[in-house]
């Protein structure tokens, strides 16, 4: 038990209560920034993440790294690469890569989409049909699969594997993270308490997405989170989004939202100090660490379904071996080389 107290001369209270045997935590409860006690689990505890001391890291920026996200964009438009196929690439790739990241050397990209026909104008209705991104010496490659029996249409890596995850761990675009989950001194109470999420810091009014399929279980002020949804998905997970500036229009409990569906708007109320979302994930009434907590994967093919996805993945890769290499472009302005695949046309 550690006491913490917002001034000299009154009675100090618990911050946390630890429950224990000799060789193991068995429980563990926190004070909040609501200042109420809540379950933590306890493989969380007091943990600061490592994407959170990247993130910090990236933040002493001496003016001459490029971010990720900055470097695909601008070399894809360099290359004709449409604007939506872009997008569509980031939002493939987002439930696993910090775009925010600065650039290294040997990260690359390689995206093979779909237009009306080669030399055409190319419109909206362009669409990525397969997407290779090396960061860190890491390649993840995702093709774009229609599943027969829902007709759903999903980007899968070569083993059959969604690129979604159940929950995803950012939930808006272009975000940097100021906060991490654990045992923190409160920016305005000036006192240590439990931070039961992560602080993404982004500008005033971005559109904030839910973070799975699920059903909205509250929407309205909650004390120091401000305006407040909260979200149930299934298995005993659920998601918290604090200190909006707005909600989306239709939110009311028991409305059912879809992964990526935006929820509200990036604010400033409660107890905040500057615009962000505070982001919240708990399984079984228990806060967890967002960014630690292995989250599950989204659908993974098998039998008759796994056999259509690797003709149609055989399929693509003729298609890029027929048009040859792609085309390497080097940025002069960034560490690393990158690549587009120059195809309009399946």
């Amino acid at each position: 038990m550690a006491p913490a107290g917002p001034a000299a001369g009154q009675r100090l209270q618990p911050y946390r209560v630890v429950v224990a045997n000799e060789s193991t935590i068995e429980a563990v409860a926190a004070l909040s920034d609501l200042g109420r006690y809540v379950a933590v689990d306890v493989q969380s505890l007091n943990t600061i993440t490592a994407a959170a001391a990247v993130d910090d890291d990236d933040d002493e920026d001496d003016g001459t790294g490029v971010r990720l996200y900055q470097s695909i964009y601008e070399t894809a438009l360099r290359n004709k690469v449409p604007a939506t196929v872009i997008e569509d690439m980031i939002r493939i790739y987002s439930y696993d890569v910090d775009f925010q990241r600065k650039v290294q050397p040997g990260d690359s990209f390689d995206v093979f989409f779909a237009g009306e026909d080669e030399g055409a104008t190319i419109t909206e209705k362009t669409e990525v049909l397969f997407a290779s991104l090396t960061v860190g010496g890491e390649t993840k490659k995702y093709y774009r699969f229609q599943t027969p029996d829902d007709a759903v249409v999903d980007f899968y890596d070569e083993t059959g594997k969604s690129a979604k995850k159940f929950l995803v761990r950012k939930p808006l675009n272009n975000a940097i993270m100021r906060s991490g989950f654990g045992g923190r001194r409160h920016p305005i109470l000036g006192y240590v308490k439990m931070h039961t999420g992560v602080d993404w810091a982004a500008p005033y009014g971005t559109p904030i997405f839910a973070s799975g399929n699920g059903v909205v279980e509250r929407v309205g002020w909650e004390g120091g989170y401000g305006k407040y949804v909260r979200l149930k998905h299934n298995n005993g997970y659920e998601t918290a989004y604090g200190h909006m500036s707005a909600y989306a229009k239709g939110m009311e409990p028991g409305k059912r939202v879809r992964q990526g569906q935006v929820i509200g708007f990036v604010g400033s109320t409660g107890m905040s100090t500057g615009a962000h979302v505070h982001y919240e994930i708990l399984v079984n009434n228990r806060f967890v660490d967002p960014m630690r907590i292995k989250l599950p994967r989204g659908r993974s093919l098998e039998g008759p379904l796994m056999a259509s996805f690797e003709k149609e993945r055989e399929r693509l890769n003729a298609q890029m071996s027929n048009r040859g290499n792609p085309a390497r472009v080097s940025d002069a302005g960034a560490p690393a080389a990158a690549q587009a695949r120059q195809v309009i046309n399946r």
